[in-house]
Protein backbone atom coordinates (compact mmCIF):
# COMPACT_ATOMS: atom_id res chain seq x y z
CA UNK A 1 0.00 0.00 0.00
CA UNK A 2 2.84 2.39 0.80
CA UNK A 3 4.42 2.17 -2.65
CA UNK A 4 1.06 2.41 -4.43
CA UNK A 5 0.16 5.46 -2.36
CA UNK A 6 3.40 7.14 -3.35
CA UNK A 7 2.55 6.56 -6.98
CA UNK A 8 -0.95 7.86 -6.52
CA UNK A 9 0.56 11.03 -5.17
CA UNK A 10 3.54 11.49 -7.44
CA UNK A 11 2.18 10.26 -10.73
CA UNK A 12 -1.48 11.05 -10.38
CA UNK A 13 -0.29 14.47 -9.29
CA UNK A 14 -2.52 14.67 -6.31
CA UNK A 15 0.20 15.60 -3.90
CA UNK A 16 0.08 15.79 -0.16
CA UNK A 17 -0.45 12.21 0.94
CA UNK A 18 2.56 11.00 2.83
CA UNK A 19 3.29 7.33 2.62
CA UNK A 20 3.23 6.75 6.39
CA UNK A 21 1.09 9.70 7.46
CA UNK A 22 -1.78 10.80 5.23
CA UNK A 23 -2.29 14.50 4.96
CA UNK A 24 -1.48 17.67 3.05
CA UNK A 25 2.02 19.14 2.90
CA UNK A 26 2.83 20.22 6.43
CA UNK A 27 5.79 21.98 7.96
CA UNK A 28 6.75 21.42 11.56
CA UNK A 29 9.48 22.47 13.92
CA UNK A 30 10.83 18.98 14.45
CA UNK A 31 10.51 17.84 10.87
CA UNK A 32 8.63 14.96 9.29
CA UNK A 33 11.55 12.73 8.52
CA UNK A 34 12.68 10.36 11.25
CA UNK A 35 15.05 12.95 12.65
CA UNK A 36 15.84 11.48 16.04
CA UNK A 37 15.42 13.34 19.22
CA UNK A 38 18.50 14.72 20.47
CA UNK A 39 20.71 13.93 23.25
CA UNK A 40 21.95 15.98 26.11
CA UNK A 41 25.62 16.91 26.25
CA UNK A 42 26.49 13.81 28.28
CA UNK A 43 28.72 11.57 26.14
CA UNK A 44 26.57 8.47 26.78
CA UNK A 45 23.37 10.28 25.77
CA UNK A 46 25.04 11.72 22.68
CA UNK A 47 26.34 8.30 21.66
CA UNK A 48 22.86 6.88 22.12
CA UNK A 49 21.40 9.58 19.88
CA UNK A 50 24.07 8.96 17.26
CA UNK A 51 23.41 5.19 17.34
CA UNK A 52 19.69 5.78 16.95
CA UNK A 53 20.27 8.16 14.04
CA UNK A 54 22.58 5.79 12.21
CA UNK A 55 20.17 2.90 12.75
CA UNK A 56 17.27 4.94 11.35
CA UNK A 57 19.38 5.87 8.33
CA UNK A 58 20.40 2.26 7.71
CA UNK A 59 16.76 1.23 7.95
CA UNK A 60 15.80 3.92 5.46
CA UNK A 61 18.41 2.61 3.04
CA UNK A 62 17.29 -0.96 3.62
CA UNK A 63 13.65 -0.03 3.10
CA UNK A 64 14.43 1.87 -0.08
CA UNK A 65 16.55 -0.96 -1.49
CA UNK A 66 13.94 -3.53 -0.48
CA UNK A 67 11.15 -1.55 -2.12
CA UNK A 68 13.09 -1.17 -5.36
CA UNK A 69 14.12 -4.84 -5.34
CA UNK A 70 10.61 -6.15 -4.72
CA UNK A 71 9.29 -3.78 -7.38
CA UNK A 72 11.84 -5.02 -9.90
CA UNK A 73 11.11 -8.65 -9.05
CA UNK A 74 7.37 -8.06 -9.32
CA UNK A 75 7.75 -6.50 -12.74
CA UNK A 76 10.16 -9.14 -14.06
CA UNK A 77 8.13 -12.06 -12.70
CA UNK A 78 5.17 -11.48 -14.98
CA UNK A 79 2.82 -11.50 -11.97
CA UNK A 80 1.07 -8.23 -12.94
CA UNK A 81 0.04 -9.63 -16.30
CA UNK A 82 -1.18 -12.90 -14.77
CA UNK A 83 -3.24 -11.07 -12.17
CA UNK A 84 -4.72 -8.77 -14.81
CA UNK A 85 -5.72 -11.73 -17.01
CA UNK A 86 -7.23 -13.57 -14.05
CA UNK A 87 -9.37 -10.54 -13.21
CA UNK A 88 -10.45 -10.15 -16.82
CA UNK A 89 -11.98 -13.62 -16.78
CA UNK A 90 -13.82 -13.05 -13.51
CA UNK A 91 -14.88 -9.40 -13.27
CA UNK A 92 -16.68 -6.81 -15.36
CA UNK A 93 -14.51 -4.15 -17.03
CA UNK A 94 -15.49 -1.49 -14.47
CA UNK A 95 -14.27 -3.58 -11.55
CA UNK A 96 -10.99 -4.84 -12.98
CA UNK A 97 -8.90 -1.73 -12.37
CA UNK A 98 -9.95 -1.09 -8.75
CA UNK A 99 -9.68 -4.82 -7.97
CA UNK A 100 -6.14 -4.95 -9.36
CA UNK A 101 -5.16 -1.85 -7.33
CA UNK A 102 -6.62 -3.30 -4.14
CA UNK A 103 -4.93 -6.68 -4.53
CA UNK A 104 -1.56 -5.27 -5.55
CA UNK A 105 -1.61 -2.65 -2.81
CA UNK A 106 -2.42 -5.28 -0.19
CA UNK A 107 0.50 -7.38 -1.43
CA UNK A 108 2.82 -4.36 -1.23
CA UNK A 109 1.74 -3.64 2.32
CA UNK A 110 2.18 -7.24 3.46
CA UNK A 111 5.63 -7.45 1.88
CA UNK A 112 6.68 -4.28 3.69
CA UNK A 113 5.10 -5.15 7.04
CA UNK A 114 8.05 -7.01 8.64
CA UNK A 115 10.48 -4.14 7.99
CA UNK A 116 7.86 -1.59 9.07
CA UNK A 117 7.36 -3.51 12.30
CA UNK A 118 11.07 -3.69 13.03
CA UNK A 119 11.62 -0.03 12.19
CA UNK A 120 8.48 1.46 13.69
CA UNK A 121 7.99 -0.79 16.72
CA UNK A 122 11.12 -2.74 17.68
CA UNK A 123 13.69 0.01 17.18
CA UNK A 124 11.49 2.73 18.67
CA UNK A 125 10.92 0.62 21.78
CA UNK A 126 14.61 -0.24 21.99
CA UNK A 127 15.38 3.46 22.40
CA UNK A 128 12.42 4.17 24.67
CA UNK A 129 10.63 6.40 22.17
CA UNK A 130 7.47 4.39 21.46
CA UNK A 131 4.47 4.05 23.77
CA UNK A 132 2.68 1.63 21.46
CA UNK A 133 1.73 -1.90 22.37
CA UNK A 134 1.93 -4.40 19.52
CA UNK A 135 -1.83 -4.26 19.26
CA UNK A 136 -2.04 -0.47 19.13
CA UNK A 137 0.81 -0.30 16.62
CA UNK A 138 -0.89 -2.81 14.33
CA UNK A 139 -4.24 -1.06 14.77
CA UNK A 140 -2.69 2.20 13.63
CA UNK A 141 -1.11 0.48 10.65
CA UNK A 142 -4.46 -0.99 9.67
CA UNK A 143 -6.11 2.40 9.99
CA UNK A 144 -3.49 3.79 7.63
CA UNK A 145 -4.16 0.99 5.16
CA UNK A 146 -7.91 1.63 5.36
CA UNK A 147 -7.55 5.37 4.79
CA UNK A 148 -5.04 4.77 2.01
CA UNK A 149 -7.40 2.31 0.36
CA UNK A 150 -10.35 4.68 0.49
CA UNK A 151 -8.32 7.52 -1.03
CA UNK A 152 -5.87 5.71 -3.24
CA UNK A 153 -8.13 3.20 -4.99
CA UNK A 154 -10.40 5.79 -6.65
CA UNK A 155 -7.39 8.05 -7.17
CA UNK A 156 -5.49 5.47 -9.20
CA UNK A 157 -8.65 4.19 -10.88
CA UNK A 158 -9.28 7.75 -12.05
CA UNK A 159 -5.68 8.06 -13.18
CA UNK A 160 -5.98 5.01 -15.43
CA UNK A 161 -9.34 6.21 -16.75
CA UNK A 162 -7.75 9.54 -17.69
CA UNK A 163 -4.80 7.84 -19.37
CA UNK A 164 -7.17 5.74 -21.47
CA UNK A 165 -9.44 8.71 -22.26
CA UNK A 166 -6.62 11.12 -23.09
CA UNK A 167 -3.67 8.95 -24.20
CA UNK A 168 -1.64 11.92 -25.51
CA UNK A 169 -2.53 14.66 -23.05
CA UNK A 170 -3.29 12.78 -19.82
CA UNK A 171 -0.23 14.30 -18.16
CA UNK A 172 -1.66 17.80 -18.63
CA UNK A 173 -5.10 16.80 -17.33
CA UNK A 174 -3.72 15.02 -14.30
CA UNK A 175 -1.32 17.88 -13.51
CA UNK A 176 -4.21 20.35 -13.65
CA UNK A 177 -6.13 18.30 -11.06
CA UNK A 178 -3.27 18.30 -8.55
CA UNK A 179 -3.76 21.75 -7.05
CA UNK A 180 -7.53 21.63 -6.37
CA UNK A 181 -7.25 18.13 -4.93
CA UNK A 182 -4.42 19.14 -2.63
CA UNK A 183 -6.34 22.18 -1.39
CA UNK A 184 -9.43 20.02 -0.84
CA UNK A 185 -7.40 17.46 1.08
CA UNK A 186 -5.76 20.19 3.16
CA UNK A 187 -9.21 21.35 4.25
CA UNK A 188 -10.56 17.89 4.96
CA UNK A 189 -7.48 16.38 6.60
CA UNK A 190 -7.83 17.95 10.06
CA UNK A 191 -11.56 17.28 10.14
CA UNK A 192 -11.88 13.77 8.69
CA UNK A 193 -8.49 12.03 8.67
CA UNK A 194 -6.34 13.30 11.55
CA UNK A 195 -8.94 12.43 14.25
CA UNK A 196 -8.71 8.79 13.19
CA UNK A 197 -5.16 8.64 14.54
CA UNK A 198 -5.14 11.09 17.45
CA UNK A 199 -7.49 12.87 19.78
CA UNK A 200 -7.61 16.66 19.40
CA UNK A 201 -9.09 18.76 22.20
CA UNK A 202 -9.06 22.51 22.93
CA UNK A 203 -5.99 23.61 24.84
CA UNK A 204 -6.66 23.27 28.57
CA UNK A 205 -4.58 26.37 29.37
CA UNK A 206 -6.83 29.28 28.31
CA UNK A 207 -4.11 31.88 28.93
CA UNK A 208 -1.64 30.09 26.67
CA UNK A 209 -4.33 29.52 24.05
CA UNK A 210 -5.22 33.21 24.05
CA UNK A 211 -1.57 34.24 23.89
CA UNK A 212 -0.99 31.93 20.93
CA UNK A 213 -4.13 33.10 19.12
CA UNK A 214 -3.30 36.76 19.77
CA UNK A 215 0.24 36.31 18.47
CA UNK A 216 -1.13 34.75 15.29
CA UNK A 217 -3.71 37.49 14.78
CA UNK A 218 -1.09 40.22 15.26
CA UNK A 219 0.77 38.64 12.35
CA UNK A 220 -2.38 38.55 10.22
CA UNK A 221 -3.12 34.83 10.60
CA UNK A 222 -6.62 33.84 11.72
CA UNK A 223 -6.77 30.57 13.60
CA UNK A 224 -10.02 28.73 14.25
CA UNK A 225 -8.69 26.64 17.15
CA UNK A 226 -5.63 25.98 19.31
CA UNK A 227 -5.64 22.24 20.01
CA UNK A 228 -3.83 19.72 22.18
CA UNK A 229 -2.99 16.38 20.53
CA UNK A 230 -2.42 13.18 22.48
CA UNK A 231 0.92 12.40 20.84
CA UNK A 232 2.12 10.75 24.06
CA UNK A 233 -0.20 7.84 23.29
CA UNK A 234 2.20 6.90 20.51
CA UNK A 235 5.59 8.38 21.32
CA UNK A 236 7.59 10.54 23.68
CA UNK A 237 8.67 12.79 20.79
CA UNK A 238 7.46 16.39 20.69
CA UNK A 239 6.07 18.44 17.82
CA UNK A 240 3.74 21.26 16.79
CA UNK A 241 2.20 22.28 13.49
CA UNK A 242 -0.44 24.28 11.67
CA UNK A 243 -2.96 22.28 9.71
CA UNK A 244 -6.03 22.97 7.60
CA UNK A 245 -6.97 25.88 5.36
CA UNK A 246 -9.53 28.65 5.72
CA UNK A 247 -12.08 27.85 8.39
CA UNK A 248 -10.34 24.60 9.32
CA UNK A 249 -6.96 26.25 10.01
CA UNK A 250 -5.73 25.37 13.48
CA UNK A 251 -2.58 25.21 15.58
CA UNK A 252 -1.85 21.77 17.01
CA UNK A 253 0.47 21.34 19.99
CA UNK A 254 1.48 17.86 21.07
CA UNK A 255 0.89 17.07 24.73
CA UNK A 256 4.53 16.01 24.91
CA UNK A 257 5.49 19.55 23.89
CA UNK A 258 3.10 21.21 26.33
CA UNK A 259 4.10 19.00 29.24
CA UNK A 260 7.85 18.95 28.62
CA UNK A 261 8.63 22.49 27.47
CA UNK A 262 8.45 25.82 29.29
CA UNK A 263 5.84 28.44 28.22
CA UNK A 264 8.60 30.51 26.60
CA UNK A 265 9.82 27.48 24.65
CA UNK A 266 6.28 26.66 23.54
CA UNK A 267 5.84 30.27 22.42
CA UNK A 268 8.96 30.22 20.26
CA UNK A 269 7.89 26.88 18.75
CA UNK A 270 4.50 28.40 17.86
CA UNK A 271 6.27 31.46 16.42
CA UNK A 272 8.28 29.13 14.17
CA UNK A 273 5.09 27.47 12.95
CA UNK A 274 3.45 30.86 12.52
CA UNK A 275 6.31 31.90 10.25
CA UNK A 276 5.34 29.18 7.79
CA UNK A 277 1.85 30.66 7.63
CA UNK A 278 3.02 34.25 7.28
CA UNK A 279 5.53 33.26 4.60
CA UNK A 280 2.88 31.08 2.87
CA UNK A 281 5.32 28.18 2.93
CA UNK A 282 2.59 25.55 2.64
CA UNK A 283 1.37 27.18 -0.57
CA UNK A 284 4.96 27.26 -1.80
CA UNK A 285 5.25 23.53 -1.16
CA UNK A 286 1.94 22.90 -2.92
CA UNK A 287 3.27 24.89 -5.86
CA UNK A 288 6.56 23.02 -5.77
CA UNK A 289 4.74 19.69 -5.70
CA UNK A 290 2.67 20.89 -8.66
CA UNK A 291 5.81 21.69 -10.63
CA UNK A 292 7.32 18.35 -9.64
CA UNK A 293 4.11 16.58 -10.60
CA UNK A 294 4.03 18.27 -13.98
CA UNK A 295 7.67 17.40 -14.66
CA UNK A 296 7.26 13.83 -13.40
CA UNK A 297 4.06 13.20 -15.34
CA UNK A 298 5.56 14.59 -18.53
CA UNK A 299 8.72 12.52 -18.06
CA UNK A 300 6.58 9.43 -17.48
CA UNK A 301 4.59 10.22 -20.61
CA UNK A 302 7.77 10.49 -22.67
CA UNK A 303 9.76 7.65 -21.13
CA UNK A 304 7.15 5.03 -20.36
CA UNK A 305 6.37 3.86 -23.92
CA UNK A 306 10.04 2.96 -24.41
CA UNK A 307 10.19 1.23 -21.04
CA UNK A 308 7.06 -0.77 -21.87
CA UNK A 309 8.41 -1.88 -25.24
CA UNK A 310 11.49 -3.29 -23.54
CA UNK A 311 9.60 -4.99 -20.73
CA UNK A 312 6.36 -6.03 -22.43
CA UNK A 313 7.11 -9.73 -22.38
CA UNK A 314 7.71 -9.53 -18.62
CA UNK A 315 4.98 -7.13 -17.55
CA UNK A 316 2.26 -8.32 -19.91
CA UNK A 317 1.31 -4.67 -20.43
CA UNK A 318 1.33 -2.95 -23.81
CA UNK A 319 0.36 0.58 -22.71
CA UNK A 320 0.27 2.85 -19.69
CA UNK A 321 -3.53 2.72 -19.77
CA UNK A 322 -3.51 -0.95 -18.75
CA UNK A 323 -3.62 -1.41 -14.99
CA UNK A 324 -1.03 -4.20 -15.23
CA UNK A 325 1.49 -1.39 -15.75
CA UNK A 326 0.98 -0.22 -12.13
CA UNK A 327 4.02 -2.03 -10.62
CA UNK A 328 6.25 -0.61 -13.34
CA UNK A 329 4.77 2.86 -12.80
CA UNK A 330 5.51 2.46 -9.09
CA UNK A 331 9.10 1.53 -9.81
CA UNK A 332 9.70 4.45 -12.19
CA UNK A 333 7.93 6.90 -9.85
CA UNK A 334 10.06 5.70 -6.93
CA UNK A 335 13.21 6.41 -8.91
CA UNK A 336 11.92 9.87 -9.82
CA UNK A 337 11.19 10.51 -6.15
CA UNK A 338 14.68 9.47 -5.07
CA UNK A 339 16.26 11.79 -7.62
CA UNK A 340 14.07 14.71 -6.60
CA UNK A 341 14.35 14.23 -2.83
CA UNK A 342 17.71 15.99 -2.23
CA UNK A 343 16.56 19.07 -4.17
CA UNK A 344 13.22 19.19 -2.37
CA UNK A 345 14.92 18.79 1.01
CA UNK A 346 17.36 21.61 0.21
CA UNK A 347 14.45 23.92 -0.59
CA UNK A 348 12.58 23.01 2.60
CA UNK A 349 15.73 23.61 4.67
CA UNK A 350 15.74 27.18 3.34
CA UNK A 351 12.15 27.64 4.47
CA UNK A 352 12.99 26.24 7.89
CA UNK A 353 15.95 28.58 8.37
CA UNK A 354 13.75 31.53 7.46
CA UNK A 355 11.10 30.34 9.95
CA UNK A 356 13.76 30.07 12.68
CA UNK A 357 14.85 33.66 12.03
CA UNK A 358 11.25 34.86 12.10
CA UNK A 359 10.54 33.08 15.39
CA UNK A 360 13.52 34.69 17.09
CA UNK A 361 12.66 38.15 15.75
CA UNK A 362 9.00 37.81 16.75
CA UNK A 363 9.66 36.62 20.29
CA UNK A 364 12.89 38.53 20.81
CA UNK A 365 14.05 35.51 22.77
CA UNK A 366 16.91 33.56 21.16
CA UNK A 367 17.63 31.97 24.54
CA UNK A 368 14.18 30.31 24.52
CA UNK A 369 14.83 29.13 20.96
CA UNK A 370 18.16 27.59 22.01
CA UNK A 371 16.65 25.86 25.02
CA UNK A 372 13.75 24.59 22.87
CA UNK A 373 16.23 23.11 20.40
CA UNK A 374 18.17 21.44 23.19
CA UNK A 375 14.97 20.07 24.65
CA UNK A 376 13.97 18.73 21.23
CA UNK A 377 17.38 17.11 21.11
CA UNK A 378 16.84 15.37 24.40
CA UNK A 379 13.27 14.46 23.56
CA UNK A 380 13.73 13.28 19.98
CA UNK A 381 17.12 11.59 20.23
CA UNK A 382 18.63 13.62 17.38
CA UNK A 383 22.18 13.48 16.24
CA UNK A 384 23.11 17.18 16.42
CA UNK A 385 25.92 16.80 13.87
CA UNK A 386 25.09 14.07 11.33
CA UNK A 387 27.48 13.31 8.45
CA UNK A 388 27.32 15.88 5.65
CA UNK A 389 26.08 13.37 3.08
CA UNK A 390 23.21 12.35 5.36
CA UNK A 391 22.32 15.96 6.04
CA UNK A 392 22.34 16.91 2.36
CA UNK A 393 20.45 13.89 1.05
CA UNK A 394 17.96 12.99 3.78
CA UNK A 395 17.27 15.94 6.06
CA UNK A 396 14.46 18.39 5.34
CA UNK A 397 15.49 20.51 8.36
CA UNK A 398 18.77 22.07 9.43
CA UNK A 399 20.50 20.03 12.07
CA UNK A 400 19.96 20.84 15.73
CA UNK A 401 23.62 21.86 15.98
CA UNK A 402 23.28 24.32 13.09
CA UNK A 403 20.13 25.85 14.56
CA UNK A 404 21.66 26.30 18.00
CA UNK A 405 24.84 27.87 16.62
CA UNK A 406 22.80 30.29 14.52
CA UNK A 407 20.65 31.31 17.50
CA UNK A 408 23.75 31.78 19.67
CA UNK A 409 25.10 34.18 17.04
CA UNK A 410 21.87 36.18 17.33
CA UNK A 411 21.66 36.18 21.11
CA UNK A 412 24.06 39.11 21.50
CA UNK A 413 21.84 41.32 19.23
CA UNK A 414 18.97 40.81 21.66
CA UNK A 415 21.04 41.37 24.77
CA UNK A 416 21.08 37.65 25.66
CA UNK A 417 23.87 35.17 26.15
CA UNK A 418 23.43 31.48 25.46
Amino acid sequence: MRRALQVGVGVACLAGLAAHRLGPPRLSLAGTEPEPRAASHAPEALQRAVRYSRERERLWLAGTAYGLATGLLSVSSGAPGRLSRALESRLSPRLRTPAFILIWSAQDWLLGLPLAYYSGYVVEHRYGLSHHTRRSWLTEQLKGVAVGTVINTPLLTGFYALVRRFPRTWWLVVSALALPFTVLLAGLYPVLIAPLFNKYVPLDDPKLAERVRAMAEREGVKVSQVLRMDMSRQTSKANAFFTGVGRTKRIVLADTLLDGFSPQEVEVVVAHELAHQVHRDTLKLVGLSGVGTFAGAYALHRIFPTVLRRTRTRTGSASLGEVASLPLVELVASLFGLLAMPLANAYVRRLERSADAYAVRLTGNPRAFISAMRQLQRTNLSDPEPPAVVRLLLHSHPTIGERIRWAESQAHDFGHSS
